[in-house]
């Protein structure tokens, strides 16, 4: 009896010990989990406000971007459409009363009448409406007064709803002075109540300014923008709001509740900019984290706040629930086990428990040798070596990454691929992931941009992979200047190939065809002499017949492939114009050519494949288009060339046209400028004749 007792008073003992430990060491734990979990779950929220404040950032450079390009694009439409239309200028005038759109100062002035096909310009808005229907901006043309330039037909809104006609443009606006320069005015300017991304272009008269073309889109889209910042979202008691340099509160989740932002937050987050700060909400009694930044283009400030409290209760909370639930868990278990189980088997049991930690160690060590290696391969890999999900956001990057790119592994995780791309492969990132998701696989071609702004030519494998649980893309990216290099050099080549042949070409028209014409023309003054001597007049007519059929056939077969000379010796400029003036001498078209701003003194390749494509216009359209004029404006600006080609023939379609390789020949032009690293811009409609701009930057041939 007493032996039993002492068994069960052991037992008891043993079972006290263990619960008071495992009482101490869950609330240790619990404890370190909870201010480690703050600390982390603080660095998180920063760097997830920091992040959505970057990426709203950069989604308002984005669409400040395509607005300017699109006005560029809009003042190319509204300049054709006002081009091809009868402008004409009446003697006749006619008083109205205009405003200055700055001051709403009135006075009445006397303007000349503007006629567009017949219909005169002022309060017609037939024209305006039409490019409106066409790209939806707002449209204006002006008319130069004593005072300034004049809307005498918009679409520009007061705000009242109404037209802004009659408003003008003083002449000391920046637009006004840029224009009478002659030059376009691109970029940000005041519009009668508002800020617009616009264009103004000279409307020129013989050599006189007398107006301007305008486009513009209103610079930011307050109820687009509201939608977009209220669709995101930031934990449970997160939101995004901006205002502008007044204070005055812009976009916010809630409006009435923006009235209690504080105004020496405001004024915080006006002076310092850009940043992050943590401020003491007296209203609501409590700690509030925001990260801003400040987009000078839109003139606003872009706030994130976040309720910290709010964000780490739950966790907390949980926290304390999960190590309860495990100490009573641990409790039963080593209760059961105490009660049961004799000190003997309790030795045994700590001996294996000894033998399991030995082999637990020693497989803990083989994991981490295979981590080393795992590491040391994916580190010193010689390819660039990306993780993301399955939207692009970066996860993972190894150390090659950050020494090409310029960013630390922490600046990289989290980044998008949109982030290190060049504006031309912008916008091709979702159309490959889209692939990559659907197909689990690609391969293609991009550029990287380091932290520097250098650009890197790369050939990247991406493949569908799981990496921690997750479905992941994995990309090996490698970099291809070398290559790249490398085709080119080769393209050169060849291209210098063909010119050394044409060359040689004209040397056989030389030396081939000279001698024929020579004796030809020895015949012909032993005719005018009537000096046969032995061979008479028949012989010697069947001898010139013979060396003219002979002369055909030798120019027949070497005509396609002659360079000429003067392209070598005098430049691209010259030849173009020898070309044109053995046009204008048929008669058979009216051509007009203009290369007083063409300034090139290089002799390269890329004059050669610019004449062959003037060349290959001028057949198409004589060929084709069934025309009666063709423009051509060669100009240069330093080593960029712009070539200006139109013609008012019948137009055709370019999307048929550039999908095939015969037909109008376009397919070709487009190829031998990509060759070179040229770019085309295209535009005909049937009925509409055709117009063309290359562009290409020379290089220095080593």
């Amino acid at each position: 009896m007493k032996r039993f007792h002492f068994k069960l008073s052991v037992k008891l003992k043993l079972h006290l010990y263990i619960i008071i430990g495992i009482i101490v060491t869950i609330s240790v734990i619990t404890i370190f989990s909870i201010q480690k979990s703050r600390k982390e779950i603080d660095l998180s929220i920063e760097k997830s406000l920091i992040q959505e404040i970057h990426a709203i950032h950069k989604m308002f450079e984005r669409e400040h971007a395509l607005k300017l390009e699109k006005v560029k694009t809009d003042l190319r439409i509204v300049h054709e459409l006002f081009y091809k239309q009868n402008f004409e200028i009446s003697n006749k005038k006619y008083v109205i009363e205009v405003e200055n759109q700055n001051n709403s100062v009135k006075h009445k002035t006397s303007l000349n009448e503007w006629f567009l096909n017949g219909k005169k310009v002022h309060e017609d808005f037939s024209f305006v409406d039409k490019t409106y229907r066409l790209f939806g901006g707002t449209t204006t043309i002006f008319q130069k007064s004593d005072s300034g330039y004049v809307r005498i037909s918009t679409t520009v809104p007061k705000l009242d709803g109404s037209r802004a006609l009659n408003t003008f443009i003083p002449f000391d606006s920046p637009v006004v002075q840029t224009t009478e320069k002659g030059n376009i005015f691109y970029g940000r300017a005041y519009v009668v109540n508002d800020w617009y991304i616009t264009a103004y272009e000279p409307i020129k008269k013989g050599n006189d300014i007398v107006g301007m073309l305008y486009v513009g889109d209103k610079e930011k889209d307050l109820d687009v923008l509201q939608k977009i910042l209220s669709s995101i979202k930031l934990g449970k008691s997160g939101y995004i709001f901006a205002f502008d340099k007044k204070h005055n509160m812009i976009m916010h989740p809630n409006m009435m509740q923006a009235e209690t932002e504080l105004p020496d937050l405001l004024e915080s987050i006006h002076t310092r900019k850009k940043g992050i700060l943590r401020y003491f909400h007296p209203d609501r009694k409590e700690n509030t984290l925001v990260a801003f930044d400040y987009f000078p283009e839109f003139e606003l400030y872009i706030a994130a706040s976040i309720n910290e409290k709010d964000e780490t209760n739950t966790l907390v909370k949980g926290i304390i629930y999960n190590s309860l639930l495990l100490a009573l868990i641990m409790i039963i278990i080593f209760s059961v086990f105490t009660y049961y189980v004799t000190t003997d088997n309790i030795h045994s049991f700590l001996e294996q428990l000894e033998q399991s930690n030995l082999k637990l160690a020693s497989a803990q060590k083989e994991i981490r040798s295979t981590e080393q290696k795992f590491r040391a391969l994916f580190n010193n890999s010689s390819d660039e070596i990306f993780v993301s999900d399955l939207y692009g956001n970066i996860l993972l990057v190894n150390d090659l990454i950050c020494k090409t790119l310029g960013y630390t592994k922490e600046e990289l995780t989290g980044m998008h691929f949109r982030d290190l791309k060049t504006e031309q492969y912008y916008g091709s990132v979702d159309k490959n992931l889209d692939t990559i998701r659907k197909l689990g696989k690609l391969r293609h071609e991009s550029e990287h941009v380091t932290k520097s702004g250098k650009v890197i030519p790369v050939e990247m494998k991406s493949k569908i992979i799981d990496f921690d649980n997750q479905r992941a893309i994995l990309t090996i990216s490698r970099d291809i200047t070398e290559r790249k290099e490398i085709e080119d050099k080769i393209l050169r080549t060849i291209i210098s190939t063909e010119e050394k042949e044409r060359k040689r070409f004209a040397a056989d028209l030389h030396d081939d065809l000279a001698p024929i014409l020579s004796t030809i023309k020895l015949y012909s003054d032993l005719l005018k002499k009537d000096d046969l001597k032995n061979l008479n007049k028949a012989d010697a007519i069947n001898n010139i017949d013979e060396l003219v059929e002979m002369a055909l056939r030798t120019t027949k077969e070497i005509s396609n492939n002659i360079r000429p000379n003067i392209l070598q010796d005098f430049g691209l400029a010259a030849a173009v114009n020898e070309f044109c003036n053995f046009l204008k001498q048929t008669k058979s078209i009216n051509i007009s050519l203009s290369t007083e701003n063409y300034k090139i003194e290089k002799r390269g390749i890329e004059e050669s494949i610019l004449y062959q494509a003037v060349k290959e216009l001028i057949n198409n359209t004589l060929k084709h288009a069934k025309a009666e004029k063709i423009k051509i404006d060669l100009k240069s600006f330093g080593d960029q060339v712009i070539l200006y080609y139109r013609d008012d023939g019948i137009g055709f379609d370019i999307k048929e046209a550039t999908s095939s390789k015969s037909g109008l020949g376009i397919y070709n032009i487009l190829n031998k400028i990509k060759t070179i690293n040229g770019s085309c811009d295209m535009h005909s409609e049937k009925g509409k004749g055709m117009f063309i701009i290359i562009s290409i930057k020379l290089k220095m041939n080593n």
